[in-house]
């Protein structure tokens, strides 16, 4: 599958785009279609089209299954992926100086080792990377698992540290 992503000035030609079968995307502020491989020639077509009017359009191969629900990834989660990489480092440390016992568990993920949270961070770098554009359900579901582990975390510290619940309850408002 290809994907065909059309984005800058499209307001003048909007119906134009929609009227060709392509999607908007509010969160990405772009427009997008999928064509079958065999329907690559006319992606290509549509593209350089746009392309001499001062629109951006860019093809993407796509892997999977197209019909499948995709989900946009709120800002807020992004946050919460990017900031795993210091937290999973931060527990690599704290295995290596005795402060953390293993086995233990982060985000539904048993962790018996520093290969374990190595393991979590590739997972996390590549759900990262997949989230600048709508993810599979269980994408979405495994990022809604990491992100609230984190503001589990985030809450947890903030109690701890002598916060209001009021205001450690703040941690779920993105949730």
């Amino acid at each position: 599958m290809i994907k065909l992503i059309l984005t800058g000035n499209t307001y003048g030609i909007r119906y134009e785009i929609k009227g060709k079968g392509f999607r908007w995307h509010p969160d990405f502020k772009a427009w997008y279609k999928f064509f079958n491989d065999a329907d690559k020639a006319d992606a290509e077509a549509i593209a350089k089209e746009y392309g001499r009017n001062g629109v951006q359009a860019k093809l993407e191969a796509i892997e999977g299954n197209v019909k499948e629900k995709r989900y946009p990834v709120k800002e807020s989660y992004l946050f919460n992926l990017e900031s795993m990489h210091d937290k999973i480092f931060c527990l690599m440390y704290d295995i290596r100086d005795g402060k953390i016992a293993t086995p233990f568990v982060v985000a539904k993920k048993t962790i018996n080792d520093e290969g374990d949270l190595w393991e979590l961070l590739d997972e996390a770098e590549t759900l990262r990377s997949k989230a600048s554009h709508p993810v599979s359900g269980k994408d979405y579901g495994r990022i809604k698992e990491i992100v609230s582990w984190r503001v589990e975390q985030r809450y947890a510290r903030c109690m701890a540290s002598g916060m209001s619940e009021a205001e450690a309850g703040k941690c779920w408002e993105d949730m």
